[in-house]
């Protein structure tokens, strides 16, 4: 699945990702960027309402988990189990979260453990930025299921 067939997918399953104005910049097992529109995430100070900047970190953490478990399960579960967001600065135009996923034995121990249990668990970072200032950081464990 390419961009921008995982962002249709995206604004199908997740309806409110439309709404957002979210597109997804890249979408592969190692990365996942997705950037939102900031006019349809306004808060009353003219900048990112906190709500929309979790849910796009939440999403793009998601994605991430997606990106990977199709290898091994098309019609796995992914939902989040918890998560932890701190703001680092206002933001007053469009923003981009990103996880990467570059350390490969969690990813492995991810698969082996479905593999083994029909389920699994991780924790993913993700950071978002424009495109010079950090703006954010959240921490989520995702978990996948049959």
């Amino acid at each position: 699945m390419n961009e921008h067939e995982f962002e249709q997918f995206l604004h199908k399953q997740i309806p409110i990702t439309k709404d957002m104005g979210i597109s997804v910049i890249e979408f592969t097992p190692a990365k996942v960027r997705i950037c939102a529109k900031l006019e349809p995430n306004l808060n009353h100070k003219c900048t990112a309402f906190g709500g929309s900047i979790n849910s796009l970190m939440t999403v793009c953490g998601w994605a991430m988990v997606y990106a990977n478990i199709k290898e091994i399960d098309k019609e796995a579960h992914i939902v989040v189990q918890k998560s932890n967001i701190n703001y680092l600065a206002p933001i007053d135009k469009d923003f981009i979260a990103e996880c990467a996923l570059s350390d490969e034995v969690s990813r492995e121990l991810f698969f082996k453990t479905y593999n083994k249990h029909n389920k699994a668990r991780i924790k993913l970072k993700v950071t978002c930025s424009d495109e010079q200032v950090m703006l954010a950081e959240y921490q989520g464990q995702y978990v996948a299921f049959k």
